[in-house]
């Protein structure tokens, strides 16, 4: 009997075999000795080819712990929908924790990329800013409550409602044109809380935005701050006795009357 001549070719799992006879044919038990041997082979190569493809396994850095992180502030998360806490400024990173819409995070003042890093429940990681009230945009789209607050408000202190009842819907008292001074003219807008996380998160916002709100002055936990003097921050005022007076269940703000842009 002359030689037999075998091949096998293996290609991405799929394996093909072929036997060619040269002046003889192979028994029954010859053919199924020599498939086995060429199908061993064939998985023996295919197998060194995957690993020598193998990606590697990366260890992506971790979010730093709570205690090593400085909390500056505090915001809220907005209340249409829940926000996703990552390991990282990236939404392709592990997710450390949903939180609820309206829970309370701290602020550190670090931003990347459209991301906040904040604390929850002790965990440090971050968040997309516009998930959060103090990077949602401001609106001038009428309160889903009602405008019956602004009879009497200037284009301003309109704006100025509109934009708090929008992204803080969790308010649901403000004073208008009641009382004297800037009230009785329209520039000015009460906005009842005694929650000082909630209420400084406002003061805040008001702050951030009071050029396009056209916001004069924010009196809020017995501080003031002016848009004259701005640079200035936050400055500490005399006690005027009760907490109302003091502004300690109200943020106060002030117009300017119509220099809003919004």
């Amino acid at each position: 009997m002359l030689p037999v001549v075998l091949s096998a070719t293996a290609i991405l799992g799929l394996i093909t075999v072929s036997t060619v006879v040269i002046g003889g044919v192979l028994s029954a038990a010859e053919r199924s000795s020599a498939s086995t041997q060429m199908v061993a082979d064939a998985t023996s190569a295919l197998s060194s080819t995957r690993a020598a493809y193998r990606v590697p396994r990366i260890a992506l850095p971790s979010a730093p712990p709570a205690s090593e992180v400085t909390v500056t502030g505090a915001t809220f998360v907005f209340h249409e929908d829940a926000a996703d806490l990552y390991a990282l400024p990236d939404d392709t990173t592990e997710v450390v924790v949903v939180v609820a819409p309206d829970s309370k995070v701290g602020t550190t003042g670090e931003t990347r990329g459209g991301f906040s890093q904040v604390v929850f429940a002790n965990r440090v990681g971050w968040m997309k800013s516009d998930s959060l009230v103090t990077g949602r945009a401001i609106s001038s789209v009428p309160c889903a409550a009602g405008s019956g607050i602004e009879k009497g408000l200037q284009p301003d202190t309109i704006r100025v409602h509109r934009a708090v009842c929008t992204i803080f819907p969790q308010i649901t008292r403000f004073g208008g044109t009641g009382g004297g001074g800037e009230h009785a003219s329209g520039r000015a807008l009460d906005v009842m809380t005694k929650d000082i996380e909630l209420g400084t998160a406002i003061a805040n916002m008001a702050r951030q935005h009071w050029r396009e709100l056209g916001i004069s002055q924010i009196i809020w936990q017995q501080h003031i701050w002016t848009a004259e003097r701005g640079g200035d921050s936050w400055r500490p005022m005399k006690s005027r006795g009760s907490d109302t007076a003091n502004h300690k269940d109200h943020v106060h703000l002030t117009t300017f009357g119509n220099a809003g842009s919004l």
